[in-house]
């Protein structure tokens, strides 16, 4: 077996280095040819099992690829990495990625992941925060690279709600979520799949105020390359895209192995809490419910609704400000998702399972 690199990465309660590439060993199937780098958008969670399991499955390795995978430091972040070649790949909510390419960068999006958007305000049931008129006169906490904050100033506009009366502080993504456990801010902007799953854990209970119940419609989390890359590299991208792909639908009907795989995939859960691996079930549990949409039923894990990407682009060039937005067309393409499908009764099993783990309104 080829050996794979085991570089630091960070634990689950705080970073320790700027990158942290996660070395995973994998089955060996056949020896990797093309190396590929895929940066998350956020911290190692098991909202981004499929990513592991598509390495340590040997999903990508059949398929002649090499994948690194790092952590990442909000959607915001991954951005100009992309554009500029240090990462072949990176996941990142779609918004952010449109807002992106209305800045200049050429950036397409070539899979969905999480169709269904998670993003909003989240505070502990005991604040009794529930609508938008609640934030007023509260610190909300943000992490500066985050979707929900790009995306704040689109709900601010949809709600109505005055800016100036609510103070925000802004703090790494690694401290976000342990300053509202600690009590230390009363909200904050997140996703429902990173910030719920790690409060749960702790036997905590949230109130979410969803962007998109307040008329922020949006594909959320999307697989994007730069457009060179798609006119160059077009069996890469089918390559990569596809082997994320089984390793999204190994997660969706295999939640148990999964977690098993993920925590021994990063080094720093091995011996960890029980907590740790409730946080990597809970994520995993949330990533399925947001996928269970109709259109990866019938068309493919993956797959973008034209009219949500369409929607998407609207919300951003209507809440967002952006006045050279490119064609909807051209930042998006379903050309190499479709292959990887579940049947109906895989389908009809894991939404069954998985549908209480869906965010819901306050």
């Amino acid at each position: 077996m080829a050996r794979l690199d085991r570089r630091s990465f960070l634990t689950l309660a705080g970073a320790v280095g700027a990158t942290g590439a996660l070395g995973i060993s994998a089955p060996s199937i056949a020896r990797a040819t093309t190396e590929v780098k895929l940066t998350l958008p956020w911290l190692p969670l098991g909202t981004f099992s499929y990513a592991f399991i598509a390495k340590k499955m040997g999903f990508w390795e059949k398929r002649g690829l090499d994948v690194t995978i790092d952590r990442g430091f909000g959607s915001g972040k991954v951005c100009v990495p992309v554009d500029q070649g240090q990462y072949d790949f990176g996941i990142l909510d779609l918004a952010v990625m449109m807002n992106c390419a209305g800045r200049g960068l050429d950036l397409v999006s070539v899979a969905a992941i999480w169709p269904t958007s998670p993003v909003g305000i989240f505070s502990l049931k005991e604040y009794n925060i529930v609508k938008p008129k609640d934030l007023e006169g509260q610190t909300v906490a943000f992490d500066v690279g985050s979707g929900d904050f790009q995306l704040w100033p689109a709900f601010v506009k949809a709600t109505g709600i005055d800016d100036s009366k609510i103070t925000k502080v802004t703090m790494d993504a690694a401290a976000l979520i342990k300053a509202l456990a600690e009590k230390q801010v009363k909200a904050e902007g997140n996703f429902f799949g990173s910030i719920a799953p790690s409060l749960w854990a702790q036997g905590m209970e949230i109130n979410s105020i969803l962007y998109s119940d307040y008329g922020i419609k949006m594909l959320s989390n999307v697989v994007a390359c730069k457009r060179s890359t798609i006119e160059k590299k077009p069996e890469l991208c089918k390559q990569f895209v596809e082997g994320l792909m089984d390793g999204l639908k190994y997660v969706y009907l295999n939640p148990e192995k999964s977690v098993e795989m993920h925590f021994e995939s990063v080094k720093e859960f091995k011996g960890g809490s029980v907590t740790n691996k409730k946080v990597i079930e809970y994520g995993q549990a949330v990533s399925t419910a947001l996928g269970m949409v109709p259109a990866f039923k019938q068309q493919g894990l993956g797959y973008m609704e034209p009219a949500l990407v369409e929607q998407t682009a609207n919300t951003v060039a209507t809440y967002m400000g952006v006045k050279s937005l490119p064609k909807t067309d051209t930042m998006y393409t379903n050309k190499f998702v479709g292959s990887v499908k579940l049947s109906d009764s895989e389908w009809s099993s894991t939404e069954a399972r998985s549908k209480k783990y869906l965010p819901k309104p306050a």
